[in-house]
């Protein structure tokens, strides 16, 4: 069994996004048909962080930050057949590594990761937001 390399990884292509992204619940939830919108979606981004297995992605963490006080985490997802290793809470490690101790991590759970962020110590907001017209 290979070791998990956790590594900022801004060039971060639309394909492999897609292919973590894909094997996922939140496939549906994110444009995983158009990857010139993942483009735009992955370069806006400020922070990416994947982990590898033997070179392999097998998860990522997406982030939007002022660089200063708040990351909020647009993606956090680990491959099918790779969860409940570690690897999601991994990437929060290395975000926060990354980020420093002065900024602050946010992120609007769907229900189905509710318990994994409950168990893992983050605390607990209330969230609002617009949906966007446009779903893909």
């Amino acid at each position: 069994m290979s070791d998990i390399v956790y590594a900022e990884e801004p060039a971060l292509s639309a394909q492999d996004y897609i292919a973590i992204i894909g094997s996922t619940y939140m496939a549906e939830r994110r444009p995983v048909g158009n990857p010139d919108r993942i483009g735009r979606m992955l370069a806006g981004s400020g922070v990416i962080v994947t982990a590898r297995d033997a070179g392999r992605i097998v998860g990522l963490l997406r982030g939007i930050s002022d660089g200063e006080w708040v990351c909020y985490v647009a993606d956090l997802a680990v491959a099918a057949g790779q969860q409940g290793k570690g690897i999601g809470t991994g990437l929060l490690h290395t975000c926060r590594t990354i980020l420093g101790p002065g900024m602050g991590i946010v992120l609007i759970a769907y229900p189905e990761a509710v318990d994994y962020y409950r168990k893992i110590g983050m605390g607990e907001m209330q969230g609002f937001y617009f949906d966007r017209e446009v779903r893909t």
